[in-house]
């Protein structure tokens, strides 16, 4: 019979349980970018045209919360790092949780390639112009500096995890601190400006005249804010919460779990829609809500009375939310702690992965190997950094990340195979199911609560998944592209296949690995 030390990397995972529930909650916060809706209302607003943000933001929640408990309650079961990788492999094979968590670290490491770039691009860039230091733009746009600048930022993440999950969680708690600053002086300075302030600023400073654009969409042919573009509007919406479930990945190194879990995934599924409500709220009481849909609407139908340097994201038109300098730099920089953030989220994520693997040996057991003094998976973090330094070689110098426009649809592919795993997971896995926590075993009738969570989550993910190939978001659907998506999946079976061969050759199937949970 095999023994423990032979069917995992060894006897113990080394990893420690240091992290609190409420740094688990920020962590899944700030994992989902709170303030990214600065750019990505723009983009709703584009996509359905009549979206009313502040409204999806709230419909949003509810959906969050169902599958914030199917997570939650099923990390439970099995709290491992690895997240849904331990329970897919266990319930429905090997092979299918890993080619899922395959996709996850690399979709998740392709992202942390924009962090600098939407800095850039996004807060420095319009602070700049509103200064009228445009000639420093042409410095600092420069693909060089941003290359430069990513390895600087690198290297700060990469210190950061390497001293342990309680330095990296503290780093996301401060970071957290300067994100709802940057959000408080925004909605402040909404406020304090007024629908009065903002349209003088804008007819002054930005060559266009307020109403003239709202009228020029209308004849246009935009249809002013309505319920039915909303309820579309929620799709996309939606998918800003990507990220509220992201605790379950570094369940290894979380207290209690059972606590815990269920207050880092429903609390930062709340918190997020209500942060993101109030952004949109503040922007529609100050910008208004006609004219951000207005002037979007203008940008993307390229009608010749705009203007605009830029795309109208939030962090461009609040230069005529106010033109004090020094309140604009306070909202930039609490701004762009949310990407700085959310990419060390992001790779310390991606640790953990690689960890998990290791240690079930799928990857080499090397890579699972441990800093005793910080408990720190370093051979999985330099990988990371190395892949994520190639990731942003590509994003600067290279239109290869287009390729990853399907994320969400692969995501939600992600999402449903989870869904599907804990509809079966009662009857195939009765003796982990049945050693579960009473919350895990808790029915409506014969049915088990986690099973009909798991449902719904297979609906919502559907749903979801259909909308974001569909051609009011991505427009005509590309084949490479969305095979390019499906590919990232089959490497992932390949891999495994591969791995399962060495391992069977050395007389160590893997399928000993997974007849049972990693030991803590």
């Amino acid at each position: 019979m095999e023994t423990e030390r032979t069917v995992f990397a060894r006897k113990a995972s080394g990893l420690i349980r240091s992290i609190s529930g409420t740094d688990a909650l920020i962590y899944n916060i700030v994992f989902m970018a709170p303030m990214s809706v600065f750019i990505y209302g723009v983009w709703a607003s584009v996509i359905f045209p009549g979206t009313d943000l502040p409204l999806t933001a709230l419909l949003s929640i509810p959906l969050a919360i169902i599958i914030g408990l199917f997570y939650a309650i099923y990390s439970i079961s099995m709290p491992r790092s690895g997240g849904d990788y331990v329970w897919v492999s266990r319930v429905i094979h090997p092979a299918i949780g890993f080619m899922i968590n395959f996709f996850l670290f690399i979709n998740v490491l392709s992202l942390v390639g924009t962090e600098i770039p939407w800095i850039i691009d996004f807060a420095v860039t319009p602070y700049l112009m509103m200064t009228g230091n445009t000639s420093t733009i042409a410095v600092v746009a420069t693909p060089e500096f941003k290359f430069a600048l990513s390895m600087l930022y690198y290297l700060g993440c990469a210190l950061l995890i390497a001293f342990g999950a309680r330095v990296a969680m503290k780093a996301c708690i401060a970071s957290f601190a300067m994100i709802l600053m940057g959000l408080a002086v925004f909605a402040v300075s909404c406020l304090a400006a007024g629908p009065m302030g903002f349209q003088s600023n804008f007819d002054q400073f930005s060559g266009m005249n307020y109403s003239e654009v709202i009228q020029t969409a209308i004849s246009n042919g935009w249809p002013g804010l309505n319920i039915q573009a909303t309820m579309l509007g929620v799709q996309f919406t939606f998918i800003n919460f990507l990220g509220f479930t992201s605790s379950v990945y570094i369940s290894g190194e979380m207290k209690d779990v059972r606590r815990t879990q269920l207050l880092a995934i429903v609390g930062s599924a709340i918190i997020f829609g209500f942060l993101t409500w109030i952004a949109y709220a503040t922007a529609y009481y100050s910008i208004g809500g006609d004219l951000i849909g207005a002037i979007s609407y203008l940008a993307v139908i390229e009608d010749p009375s705009y203007n605009l340097p830029m795309l109208p994201f939030f962090t461009y038109l609040f230069m005529y939310v106010t033109r004090d300098p020094t309140v604009a730099a306070l909202m930039y920089i609490g701004w762009s702690f949310m990407p700085l953030s959310a990419g060390l989220t992001y790779m310390f994520i991606a640790v953990r992965l690689l960890f998990a693997w290791s240690f079930d040996r799928v990857l080499p057991t090397a890579i699972a190997k441990i800093d005793r003094r910080f408990n720190t998976p370093y051979v999985a973090l330099v990988i990371t950094v190395i892949v994520a330094i190639i990731y942003q070689i590509l994003w600067i110098y290279t239109t290869v990340m287009s390729f990853f426009s399907y994320l969400v649809f692969g995501w939600m592919i992600m999402q449903s195979i989870c869904g599907i795993s804990a509809i079966i997971f009662p009857m195939k896995r009765k003796d982990i199911f049945e050693k579960s926590p009473d919350i895990v075993k808790r029915k409506i009738g014969p049915v088990p609560v986690l099973s009909i969570l798991g449902v719904l989550t297979i609906i919502i993910s559907v749903w979801l998944g259909y909308a974001s190939i569909g051609p009011a978001f991505v427009g005509q659907l590309d084949y490479s592209i969305f095979g390019f998506t499906l590919g990232t999946f089959a490497i992932g079976l390949i891999i495994y296949g591969i791995s399962a061969a060495y391992n069977a050759h050395k007389g160590l199937p893997l399928g000993l690995t997974f007849k049972e949970i990693p030991p803590e």
